[in-house]
């Protein structure tokens, strides 16, 4: 039976139903039962049905060819139902009475590497899976970049749904992933402050605040201001005398690039206390929880920031040339590209500021702060402010490169000497000031940022980030006996999944009173930045986020777009791209979100100030991108989480045709230009694969459905009217375009799926039949390391590497951007005789894996046999970009 619709389904269960009952003795209503329940997947009712009807078979004479057929046919019927039902015993001794011998065999292989798999604990498979398997095709820099201070208005979380729907009887969460200087944190702590006084009451019971951000260096930056703010309450209660600079200090911290020497003596102090607290197992304080794995990476980067850093490119002189000439670089690029610049003039003490930054690169402090911590700096200063001649600022600057020092909290001392290494060609010629880490911040804007949109300072920066800082303690304290802040360091899709099936290391190990696991695994917002724009767009952001969505209360995610917005002509443009599903419908039923225009969210542009002008002009001038790049951040709602009814299901052939996309645009992405201002990246592996068929699998898709595509994948090939990618950024047309079906070859990745499925196996919610040995027991899967040469590189950090494993029995590889095509098996791939025979037995590509920058070492998870035959032949491995091919 082939109905697809649920009308015909429907009707023929009650039609066979009817018959059931006007003949109970009869076996075919029975076995149409059973056929009918089989296609809904409902395969334990199915099952009832088929035992019902062998048994009423045998009590009917006769032994015709037809009653012969339809009995073999249960038989095969019921084998698969107890594999998909993940009934493995019974399927073991239901597949004796199937008669085709060839189903016979991928039934039994299939159920001799489940019943392998599913002995093994789950919970343990799951992290054992998230602890070794990678998510992402690697990175050959396995250290990642530090942004210490971001873009964003200061946008509290708190927005008008949860105003209106929430209680003094709620306890709240908030999750910020790359979450950078913490402004929305701060700035969420103060709106809970200032909706209390205005309600003169609670406005929640308790709040959690879960931080998390992939650079242990932005987790140890706000540690250090919680420390200095905690610091301050306390010393501003007890009057003590000094108390006035306090926040100040703070400023210059969270704003500058060079500092005075009081402000870094404090700062070593506090970095010391911090260091001293967490190698203790202490809890810095009540309300803040630092799990033992962070602790370590975080007491890592604060004794790098200890003392004076020694390279030149962290002095203060050569810091302070270097930020200067970037920016003006960057005002320069701004007026050749729009005619102006792009930010608007500051007005009242942050004007002042401008010119003393635009001169000096730095920030002076009030004349009050000078006598008490830097009295040397008083004339200086006053010479200045009387006439900033060429001599006075060469004074003052004299001044500040003898005696003030960098902002140690600026610098990722990892990541700036590993971009130095010798892979990457650069570094042997750059000067000192070249290698000057990324630090283009502009402590003006910065504050504006700080600020309530719509609001002007009067006050300069550093008066205006005080005044911030006074606010954000004044919550903490007012918050701390109601608040829990979770800090985290780890990479935002797996520690979402992570929390989702309750295996976060962090979250097992109580801290000093503090136990993690009362902590929520449900959020009411999570606030992702522009992480999705390095780690699979709206896909990751439905598959890992959406699932610690509350669903007791509207609940939502948002993020930003700002790696590349103008390649994108809309939102159906975007989702195309990452989800190949451009349909609002089908992305609200499939992955329970729905997009929301977020209130005043054009205006939000204003709030990134040049970045918000830059996107602005840009869409003005590209017909059709008004649509996506007009927006700021972009809000998805929760929806109803719940199993599909099978009229919201794609039919069978449009889900594998979507499902094969998926594959195709995972091993065979667009090939991109070296180098791009606007890069889209294609960051996913196969393991992306996995977990959408799971998902898929918990929406109501039917099992058989399921393990057909993955049946295929692990054969001869596949048959589809799906393609490959054939522009850098999928758009509408190209998800809707149906091609000529065509059998492909998929070999060139059979190895590593069948590796990633076998480790799979236990974490499928249905089981699945597969071709004999698809499926690998634990003991055929081992881990393998590869050493390469020395080799330069300067684009370490794009995620689009692979392993190519290549027969050189055969031939070389193909040169120059040849490889492609070679692996492509479509209209426009090489579909010659010899091509054909390298893709089906002389290449394998792998791209879940590990590298280790550092002893330029590759680690991958893969079975034995097919490695054993590699290693005993002729075979060869290279690093291979796949952008580029």
């Amino acid at each position: 039976m082939t109905m697809e619709d649920t009308g015909n389904l429907g009707q023929a269960e009650t039609a066979y139903k009817l018959a059931a009952s006007f003949a109970p003795e009869d076996p075919t209503p029975l076995s149409n039962l059973s056929s009918v329940k089989f296609e809904l997947g409902q395969y334990s009712a199915a099952i009832d049905f088929i035992i019902k009807s062998l048994e009423l078979a045998k009590k009917v004479p006769g032994d015709d060819d037809a009653a012969e057929r339809k009995r073999k046919a249960l038989h095969t019927r019921l084998a698969k139902c107890y594999v998909h039902d993940r009934q493995f015993v019974r399927a073991r001794e239901a597949i004796k009475d199937v008669a085709d011998q060839e189903l016979k065999n991928a039934i039994s292989s299939a159920l001799d590497g489940c019943e392998a798999w599913i002995s093994k604990d789950k919970s343990l498979q799951r992290k054992l899976v998230l602890d070794r398997v990678p998510r992402y095709n690697a990175h050959l820099q396995d250290v990642a970049e530090y942004y210490p201070i971001g873009h964003d208005q200061a946008e509290s979380l708190l927005d008008r749904d949860w105003k209106q729907l929430y209680s003094p009887q709620d306890s709240i969460s908030f999750m910020f992933c790359g979450s950078g200087d913490a402004r929305h944190l701060f700035a969420t702590l103060l709106n809970l402050q200032l909706e209390e006084m205005r309600a003169g009451r609670k406005v929640c019971k308790d709040v959690h605040f879960t931080l998390l951000d992939l650079k242990p260096a932005a987790i140890a930056r706000m540690l250090i201001l919680f420390d200095m703010m905690m610091t301050f309450a306390i010393l501003q209660r007890n009057n003590t005398p000094g108390i006035q600079d306090a926040t100040t200090v703070m400023a210059y911290i969270y704003t500058g690039h060079i500092i005075p020497p009081a402000v870094d003596g404090k700062l070593q102090r506090h970095i010391k206390g911090i260091i001293e607290a967490l190698e203790a197992g202490d809890a810095l304080f009540t309300w803040l929880f630092v799990p033992a794995d962070t602790a370590k990476q975080v007491v890592h980067v604060l004794k790098q920031w200890q003392g004076p850093m020694e390279a030149p490119y962290y002095r203060a002189p050569i810091v302070r040339r270097a930020v200067g000439r970037r920016l003006a670089m960057e005002k320069q690029k701004q007026i050749a590209v729009f005619g102006k610049l792009l930010s608007k003039p500051p007005k009242g003490g942050l004007k002042l500021d401008r010119k003393v930054f635009d001169d000096l690169t730095v920030l002076l402090p009030s004349k009050g702060f000078a006598e008490r911590r830097d009295p040397a700096l008083i004339p200086l200063m006053e010479q200045y402010q009387k006439e900033p001649t060429k001599e006075a600022i060469n004074n003052l600057s004299s001044y500040i490169d003898g005696n003030w020092v960098s902002n140690a909290i600026m610098f990722d001392v990892d990541y700036t000497e590993r971009s130095r290494a010798e892979t990457n060609p650069w570094a042997r010629t750059a000067s000192d000031k070249d290698k000057v880490p990324a630090l283009e911040s502009d402590p003006i804007e910065l504050a504006e940022k700080l600020i309530s949109a719509g609001r002007a300072s009067q006050s300069g920066v550093l008066e205006t980030v005080s005044k911030f800082f006074d606010g954000v303690s004044l919550a903490t304290v007012m918050f701390s006996q109601r608040l829990k802040i979770e800090a985290l360091v780890g990479e935002m899709n797996d520690v979402l999944e992570r929390i989702r099936y309750d295996c976060l290391d962090g979250r097992s190990q109580p801290v000093r009173g503090i136990d993690p696991s009362r902590f929520p695994r449900k959020y009411d917002r999570i606030h992702m930045s522009n992480v999705p724009d390095y780690v699979g767009g709206i896909f990751s952001a439905a598959m890992y986020g959406r699932p610690l969505l509350r669903e007791d209360k509207p609940a939502n995610l948002q993020f930003i777009v700002l790696l590349n917005p103008p390649m994108f002509k809309s939102h159906g443009h975007f989702q195309s791209e990452y989800m190949l599903m451009h349909n609002e419908k089908h992305t609200q039923t499939h992955f329970s979100l729905t997009r929301k225009p977020k209130p005043g969210n054009s205006e939000r542009l204003d709030s990134l100030g040049p970045m918000g002008d830059m996107l602005k002009m840009m869409s003005g001038g590209i017909p059709g991108a008004t649509d996506f790049m007009s927006e700021a951040y972009i809000l998805w709602e929760s929806a109803a989480e719940r199993k599909l009814p099978r009229k919201d299901l794609l039919p069978r052939p449009a889900l594998e045709k979507w499902l094969y996309a998926h594959f195709l645009k995972i091993v065979l992405p667009y090939t991109r230009e070296r180098f791009s201002d606007q890069p889209v990246h294609s960051p996913l592996n196969l393991t992306a694969f996995l977990r959408l068929v799971a998902h898929l699998s918990e929406r109501g898709y039917p099992a058989h459905w399921l393990s057909g595509v993955l049946a295929a994948l692990c054969g001869s090939g596949i048959v589809t009217t799906a393609r490959a990618p054939r522009q850098i950024s999928t758009d509408e047309k190209d998800v809707d375009a149906t091609h000529p079906a065509m059998k492909m070859t998929v070999a060139p990745w059979t190895a590593q799926f069948t590796t990633l499925l076998s480790l799979w196996t236990s974490l499928l919610p249905f089981g699945f039949v597969a071709p004999p040995q698809s499926v690998v027991p634990p003991a055929g899967i081992a881990g393998y390391s590869i050493t390469f040469p020395k080799f330069e590189e300067a684009q370490m950090r794009i995620p689009h590497f692979a392993l190519v494993f290549w027969d050189s029995s055969k031939c070389a590889p193909p040169g120059g951007r040849g490889m492609r095509r070679m692996l492509l098996d479509d209209e426009t791939g090489d579909t010659s005789d010899r091509a054909r025979e390298i893709k089906r037995k002389g290449v394998h590509v792998a791209s879940a894996f590990k590298f280790v920058t550092e002893r330029r070492t590759a680690s991958v998870w893969f079975r034995t046999d097919v490695m054993r035959l590699m290693m005993d032949g002729e075979w060869k491995v290279y690093l291979w970009r796949m952008d580029t091919w």
